[in-house]
């Protein structure tokens, strides 16, 4: 069950300069809840990515909308991981870490220098690379369980194929 406030709501949280004591649920997913911290950290990502790309802006709380649509489907599919038993160990965490680092060209150490400099802990970052991991591998199990290639489809690719193809100058990946 998802209980939503509206996206003004939420915002409204985001949009006051007043320091605030307290935080606030925002959404309850399946009884786990969704903060206005959590929703406004994730909002201001958001915004300074869309920022970056350039162009137009759309409205804060389109943004926020669909920020918190994000949060909530995440959470979703990590509640269904957990259920599933699916886990991420430490080692496929330093893997994709020192991918991240290897796409932005930087060291790891360097990495979480500049990830210091925006805010955000060695430990939060390596607990948001594992959920992403986790979102991934549910994702790719729900997509594996649908999706289904004949030997039929194999057939008729390879006839199409070799159509407008020299056999010998023909390449397959048989890995797909």
């Amino acid at each position: 069950s998802i209980a939503v406030p509206s996206a003004a709501a939420m915002s409204a949280g985001g949009a006051s300069s007043a320091p605030r004591s307290a935080d606030f649920i925002v959404a309850v997913v399946n009884s786990e809840p969704v903060t206005n911290y959590e929703v406004r950290t994730r909002l201001a990502r958001a915004e300074a990515q869309l920022a970056k790309q350039g162009g137009a802006m759309p409205p804060r709380d389109v943004i926020a909308r669909e920020v918190l649509e994000r949060v909530i489907l995440e959470k979703v599919q990590l509640q269904q991981a957990r259920e599933l038993g699916l886990k991420v160990d430490d080692y496929a965490v330093s893997q994709a870490e020192q991918n991240v680092a290897r796409q932005n060209e930087l060291e790891v150490e360097d990495l979480y220098k500049r990830l210091a400099q925006d805010g955000m802990s060695k430990e939060r970052f390596r607990e948001e690379l594992r959920n992403q991991l986790l979102l991934q591998r549910v994702r790719e199990r729900e997509v594996e369980s649908r999706v289904k290639v004949s030997d039929l489809d194999v057939d008729q690719f390879l006839r199409e194929e070799q159509k407008g193809t020299d056999i010998a100058a023909m390449e397959l990946n048989l890995g797909h």
